[in-house]
């Protein structure tokens, strides 16, 4: 049985699945380089298939996640090419007259300038207008089975929500025991907030289904009131939240909690509002930013943390799986680590839409085996395609330019250049990690106990944000002396938050937030990724230090580099003076 999950909405992405087994899965943006790249997953199709040795005559069946897409979106490729102007104009010209005027305003005709019907690949007879949901999945269907000449018999359609469960779920190391799930976002299939258990080898068990979840949408709007782009930027508030306090951010925080509330594994509200948007801003006219961003967040963990004991104290059971784009919220996730009554917490790697094509493919199989006894769980987060000696070596060729000095690489001088102040980009020999989070193969690394070394990657290549924090990569026998962890939750894919030690003022300083001091860390197995464990193994060998300050290796606005190629390009357009690539190391004159 070969599967092939495919997301063509947001964050689109293709996964594949052999006998249960998770073969490949990549998201299409680091091809395309289209951050949130929105549209059918054509290259990350390709990429799968080819990294698993499989035709696309081979597959048995194409699960596809999400079938309430409708096509004005596909005609702006909504959350990726749209603009924060392009976000405002959408709330003032088209939902404001919708929601609060009652009128009928005609979205593409709005969004004029972003709509591109060449770039349309679906069949526009079999949709009437631009919010025909039930068309634009006819199209969709029709699509993708005539592109690849499959019958569209094979092609199904996934539940949103429960392919963000079974992701997390496939995931988490906790299966041998009964597991609460729950998955939070934006919306998905008539949904935003799920509340489902497991037994050992049994499906998934709904027991909870909200579309009043909405956390997410206030989170996304509190983001484009601040000026940042809602659906991709929400992390920067997160960042900022942590600046502010009570004393200033209360009056932000009380606008935000006398609306949403939780009802035991619901949801309603205690002040009744018309939209997420026009409510808010009227509200909070003439509040400081680092408040706003305060107040949303103090209410995101209340209302996460209400919800989530009461899953725990409604059904026994006290291991968590969270998934959804609302689970990326790690301050959030920090407190629900700390809930008393909770044992286990999992976050898997890129939660968001993203993996939905990996729980995709996964819920298809489990539904014809009505079992999920024989699904491996996918161990680790390198599920990309990786690259051979010899293409990466052609890249080189092509690419450096002379005067550059390239060699094999030795981790024990790269850890020199490191102790020295130097900042080192890491293309890994290994697979490509999966999600938002660059995990050492698609990484830009640093000396975590120099401050200075922020500033310096900021100016010369992230041009991050001031107040936002970076995150260190910590081999798993150091875990303890820098991250405070007494339940020992899995902490790999900088998911969680923690509070850290005091030897880890001194040796990752700079992998701390600036103000309260915590960490979203990465712990390193030498079983994930040996090669990289290495690295930083060197690293602690010359300074005492079992960490590295670990960012994505991209600038910033763009996706974290997806082949050679991108690697090689974006070395040679920022002020990176070393490349890890592979096999090799390159410096510049």
């Amino acid at each position: 049985m070969i599967v092939l999950g495919v997301n063509d909405g947001h964050n689109s992405s293709a996964s594949l699945l052999v006998e249960g087994k998770l073969i490949c899965s990549v998201s299409e943006e680091r091809f395309s380089r289209q951050k949130n790249h929105f549209g059918f997953p054509y290259k990350s199709v390709e990429s799968v298939l080819k990294f698993a040795g499989i035709k696309i005559s081979d597959v048995s069946r194409i699960a596809m996640s999400s079938k309430h897409f409708i096509p004005s979106y596909y005609y702006v490729s909504r959350n990726s090419k749209m603009s924060i102007d392009d976000y405002w104009k959408e709330q003032k010209e088209y939902w404001y007259p919708k929601l609060i005027e009652n009128k009928n305003p005609e979205y593409l005709k709005i969004l004029s300038h972003r709509v591109n019907k060449d770039d349309f690949p679906y069949d526009k007879s079999l949709i009437k207008d631009e919010n025909d949901k039930h068309g634009m999945w006819k199209a969709r269907v029709k699509h993708i089975s005539t592109l690849y000449n499959l019958d569209p018999k094979i092609v199904s359609h996934q539940d949103h929500h429960k392919c963000h469960a079974y992701y997390g779920y496939f995931g988490c190391l906790f299966r041998n025991e009964p597991v609460i799930i729950y998955t939070m976002d934006g919306f998905g299939d008539g949904a935003n907030g799920t509340v489902s258990t497991a037994r050992p080898g049994e499906l998934l068990n709904e027991i909870s289904r909200s579309s009043n979840c909405n956390i997410g949408r206030m989170y996304r709007y509190a983001t484009l009131l601040l000026g940042m782009r809602p659906a991709e930027h929400e992390y920067k508030l997160m960042g900022l939240a942590a600046y502010n306090s009570s004393k200033y951010g209360n009056e932000a925080y009380k606008i935000y909690a006398e609306t949403l509330q939780v009802d035991g594994l619901n949801f309603y509200y205690k002040k009744k509002i018309k939209d997420h948007f026009f409510y808010f801003k009227d509200k909070l006219e003439g509040q400081r930013f680092d408040a706003i961003a305060y107040g949303i967040q103090k209410r995101t963990e209340e209302i996460l943390t209400e919800w989530i004991k009461n899953g725990i104290e409604k059904t026994g059971i006290s291991n968590v799986v969270m998934s959804g784009g609302v689970a990326q919220n790690i301050k959030a996730n920090k407190l629900i680590s700390e809930i008393p009554e909770l044992d286990n917490l999992f976050i898997p790697p890129g939660p968001g839409d993203d993996s939905i094509s990996i729980g995709a493919a996964y819920l298809e199989y489990v539904s014809i085996l009505n079992s999920t006894e024989a699904i491996e769980s996918f161990g680790d987060a390198y599920m990309g395609p990786s690259y051979t000696d010899s293409e990466i070596k052609k890249e080189i060729d092509m690419g450096i330019p002379d005067g550059y000095k390239v060699r094999k690489v030795n981790y024990d001088e790269v850890a020199q250049y490191i102790e020295k102040g130097d900042i080192v980009a890491r293309f890994g020999v290994g697979r490509m990690e999966f999600g938002s989070r660059a995990l050492g193969n698609r990484s830009i690394l640093a000396d975590p106990r120099k401050q200075s070394v922020i500033h310096h990657i900021n100016k010369l290549v992230k041009m991050r944000d001031f107040w936002m924090p970076f995150a260190p990569s910590i081999i798993e026998e150091r875990e303890h002396d820098y991250m405070i962890n007494p339940k020992k939750i899995d902490a790999r894919y900088m998911q969680i938050g923690f509070d850290s030690t005091p030897l880890a003022e001194k040796h990752i300083s700079a992998g701390l937030h600036p103000f309260d001091r915590t960490a979203r860390p990465q712990i390193v197995r030498e079983k994930d990724n040996k090669e990289y464990y290495l690295l930083i193994k060197a690293f602690e060998k010359i300074t005492g230090v079992g960490a590295l300050l670990n960012t994505s290796f991209n600038i910033h606005g763009e996706p974290i580099v997806g082949t050679p190629f991108d690697a090689i390009d974006t070395f040679l357009r920022c002020g990176l003076h070393h490349l890890m690539i592979g096999k090799w190391f390159i410096s510049k004159e």
